[in-house]
């Protein structure tokens, strides 16, 4: 190449042959002046066809593109390996799975022009969302290039930093100057962050130039297989990161200037937000290992030590949870109480509201005044905020007597309560009388009640669509017929679980209790309950179940999907439920579900064993459920299958039901919880796929059941349903599905179910069934790869049975439990007999009653 370039364009390569092409047709399109921009792709080891492209467009782009090699050392090593070779004025470094839009280098060129003592400046970051195939503006850090192109001080605008390399442009003479590289320890991630501070940090003054009109299209991968993606994985996320990166340019800072500037907290405040909202998921692909997680929890301390609470209090970058700001400015600090206490949440039936505060070290001695007054606190308390599997902080959450002047003392000291923010109904009857409702409702189209425009509908259409909706359900002819119902329902797709067991008994044995059933009229249990409902069957979707629902006072189901607890359909219009919900659960709890029910704002919650409800409602658990929502009853469904299993003598059981639950990744998010999941494309080729193949092909089990004269039936999770059509079962093993089965009356035939991971075992269990356990991904599960994470359950010391790892182990495991035949092991029977130490088949009676209770004020004198 001739001349010295304007631009220099480094790029680190590795394995991204699916992309490439995209990144190198868009330098291709870019609007720059001949000679003015030079591409270095540094191949750092790649194993696909990556190198092979670079070569196609280095000879096809010789003025270009220079390609350089190295064995793989990482990102940073490549980068440093590019700008050594680097002659451009400006240097950026682009990643070769994003692109540029084709405006980037004339913006950046036009800006440097009109501020010649600019030395540093930032694109824009567009989202470029793989699966969807669309662009999002909507970067955490979008709302800072909102007033165009502009040049900017950190110092008076500390909100606003750089961020990746990948988007910023250097001047190499700074860079020479301050003999900057990237620091090829800082890995997996932050090399960029650690890189663009050091760089502010050697300048007189940290003025960045902010370029709206440079777009630059980040790309989020469809298969999450990006360097970002996988970080969560790597021990250096949790060690050497905070080490050389973070607190490295926190104590370079201070060294240089005697405090570290707020833009820099920010920066600190942006990369560990990350860290918090990652284990605020539900799967999470995080992996730390064990003797990394009290070093990693000690650097976060370390880290946060350096960080203003009124500095991350004014953060805007990432909108911050409270409770992650909390623990960005206290933790590490020693002891702490909130200085306010929150109404959380009203309990209009029972008179009782929660109020809520955050403490780190011991909880504060506290007292509650209602009304001039003091009360007891009649449920309540202290919920550990868990991230890393260590508690950061802790919760106080206390169920107190409604009083419309509450007054707090926490270690003497008055702390103020104030109202926490919350949906409401936004004045669902503030305006206009019912007849006037009545003609607006009947004036619209059902197609737009029933959602389908979606965000075509404006915010003020659809409160008056809800106003008119609830004024329709007032009418006596609805009214009249569904007023303080209870809404029954299991999945709105299949029944025959703890939804229709309840129901069953309220018709039977509660008639004056208003009980309905919902489901899809798609179901295979649609004519089956619609023949036996004697019309208080109502389909889901319907005119008459919004009219249902609006009406209800409880809805109980087994499945706690928000579509179920919140149905979009209606919660759109409405702003907010109407009615309360019990969680009558699927099965026994026995992972930590807290990340997952603690959205669903659950009145009441159903379990089974004292182990169970101890791991909601104890002191130091992460649930927000106390003793007032979480009652050990039984699953409804243990009464029918207890009757079940007494009609089966011990040489019927001829079933061997081969059971497994299904995991996440597998599967694509539905569209509503009225939809089934579908099975990914790749799915033949998991391991999953291939380990539960194998065990239904197995000689060894097939020959094992023969000579005891039993079945092998193959049932998967019902989000695997679909399976049962591809999965090419071998003659001796029967397909079934939970769909127009009954699942209770195989439970009752079982003589051994083999599963993985499914609280179906406890079904087994609770008829003192032999169990096998097949968990050949146990650390991926335990690691909160799936919905739960580990929870007090250890299938080793409390499971049912065997616990394999490999499949050799498993197929033994299989065997041997066939060769004893359909009894449990004494070790196990004895696990048994002490989780259910209450079988007596009245568990929907006991739901009743809980239900009951809690439609009514709670007595102050009880509160204890």
């Amino acid at each position: 190449m001739a001349g010295t370039p304007r631009f220099s364009i480094v790029t680190a390569v590795y394995n991204v042959e699916p992309y490439l092409p995209d990144f190198i047709a868009s330098i291709d399109r870019l609007h720059v002046d001949e000679g003015q921009l030079e591409v270095i792709a540094v191949d750092d080891g790649s194993t696909d066809g990556s190198l092979d492209l670079l070569a196609a467009w280095a000879a096809r782009r010789p003025e270009l593109l220079r390609v350089l090699r190295q064995p793989n050392a990482g990102q940073a090593s490549a980068r440093n390996m590019g700008l050594e070779h680097s002659r451009g004025e400006w240097v950026t470094f682009t990643d070769p799975d994003d692109m540029l839009d084709q405006a980037f280098f004339r913006t950046a060129a036009g800006f440097a022009d009109a501020h010649p003592d600019l030395d540093i400046m930032a694109a824009k970051p567009v989202i470029l969302q793989e699966d969807q195939e669309r662009l999002f503006d909507n970067h955490p850090r979008r709302e800072q290039y909102d007033e165009g192109n502009r040049r900017v001080d950190l110092r008076r605008e500390p909100n606003t930093f750089p961020g990746s390399s990948a988007v910023s442009f250097y001047r190499r003479s700074v860079l020479a100057s301050l003999g900057l590289r990237f620091d090829e320890r800082v890995r997996p991630n932050f090399e960029d962050g650690h890189f663009a501070v050091r760089y502010l940090l050697g300048l007189p003054a940290p003025v960045v130039g902010l370029l709206r009109d440079a777009k630059f299209l980040y790309r989020k991968r469809a298969a999450h297989d990006s360097t970002s993606n996988l970080s969560f994985s790597d021990p250096g996320r949790y060690s050497t990161v905070f080490e050389h990166g973070y607190l490295d340019v926190l104590r370079a800072a201070e060294a240089k200037l005697g405090h570290v500037p707020a833009w820099l907290q920010h920066v600190v405040i942006y990369e560990l937000s990350w860290y918090l909202s990652k284990d605020s998921k539900i799967s999470t692909g995080i992996r730390i290992d064990d003797d990394l997680v009290d070093r990693f929890h000690e650097l976060f301390a370390t880290t946060v030590r350096y960080l203003d609470p009124e500095v991350v209090a004014s953060h805007t970058a990432r909108n911050l949870k409270p409770a992650w700001a909390d623990i960005l400015s206290h933790v590490g600090r020693g002891p702490w109480v909130s200085p306010v206490a929150l109404r959380s949440k009203f309990d209009r039936a029972m008179k009782l509201e929660r109020i809520t505060y955050r403490y780190l070290g011991d909880p504060p001695a506290e007292s509650f005044e209602a009304n001039g007054r003091p009360v007891n606190v009649a449920f309540g308390k202290h919920r550990a905020l868990p991230y890393y599997r260590r508690p950061m902080m802790s919760e106080r959450i206390a169920w107190i007597p409604r009083g419309r002047d509450i007054r707090l003392r926490l270690n003497g000291r008055a702390v103020p309560v104030t109202a926490a923010a919350r949906r409401g109904r936004r004045g669902l009857f503030r305006r206009g009388s019912w007849r006037e409702r009545l003609w607006i409702y009947r004036r619209i189209s059902p197609r737009l009640l029933a959602g389908r425009f979606g965000r075509r509908i404006s915010t003020t259409v659809y409160r008056n669509l809800g106003r008119a909706m609830v004024a329709v359900s007032r009418l006596p002819a609805y009214r009249g017929r569904f007023e303080n119902a209870w809404v029954l329902m299991d999945r709105t797709y299949e029944a025959d679980d703890n939804g229709e067991r309840l129901f069953e008994y309220l018709r039977a044995n509660r008639p004056e209790i208003n009980a309905w059933f919902v489901l899809s009229s798609t179901s295979a249990d649609w004519d089956r309950l619609h023949a036996a409902a004697k019309g208080l069957l109502v389909r889901h979707g319907s005119f008459a179940w919004r009219m249902l629902l609006l009406n209800a006072a409880w809805l109980l189901s087994s499945h706690a999907d928000r579509d179920i607890v919140e149905p979009r359909e209606l919660i759109r219009l409405t702003g907010a439920r109407t009615w309360r919900y019990a969680f009558l659960q699927h099965g026994v709890i026995k992972d930590d579900l807290s990340l997952w029910l603690n959205q669903r704002d659950l009145d009441m919650f159903v379990v089974s064993t004292e182990a169970e409800r101890a791991s909601v409602v104890d002191d130091g658990t992460a649930y927000l459920y106390t003793t007032k929502e979480t009652r050990l009853t039984g699953l409804p469904r243990f009464d029918r299958l207890l009757r079940k299993a007494a009609e089966v003598a011990p040489q019927d059981r001829d079933l061997v039901l081969i059971a497994p639950t299904w995991r996440t990744w597998l599967t694509e998010r539905p569209e509503s919880a009225a939809t089934r999941r579908q099975l990914v494309d790749w799915f033949q080729a998991s391991e999953y796929f291939v380990s539960w193949r194998a065990i239904l092909a197995s000689t060894a089990i097939a020959e094992a059941a023969g000579r005891a004269g039993v079945r092998l039936a193959f049932m998967p999770h019902p989000n695997f349903q679909e399976l049962l059509g591809d999965m090419d079962l071998p003659p001796h093993v029967e397909p079934m599905s939970f769909a127009g089965n009954d699942v209770q009356g195989l439970y009752a035939r079982c003589a051994l179910l083999v599963t993985d991971y499914s609280s179906v075992a406890f079904n087994a269990a609770v008829l003192d069934r032999p169990v096998v356990y097949f968990q050949f991904d146990f650390e991926a599960m335990m690691a909160g790869a799936h919905v739960g994470r580990q929870g007090y359950f250890n299938y080793v010391r409390d499971g049912f049975g065997p616990v394999a790892r490999d499949l050799d182990g498993a197929i033994a495991a299989i065997v041997d439990a066939l060769v004893r035949g359909p009894r449990p092991a004494p070790e196990y029977q004895q696990r048994i007999d002490a989780t259910f130490s209450v079988r007596d088949g009245r568990a929907c009676e006991r739901v009743v009653a809980v239900v009951e209770e809690l439609s009514q004020p709670y007595p102050r004198q009880r509160a204890s």
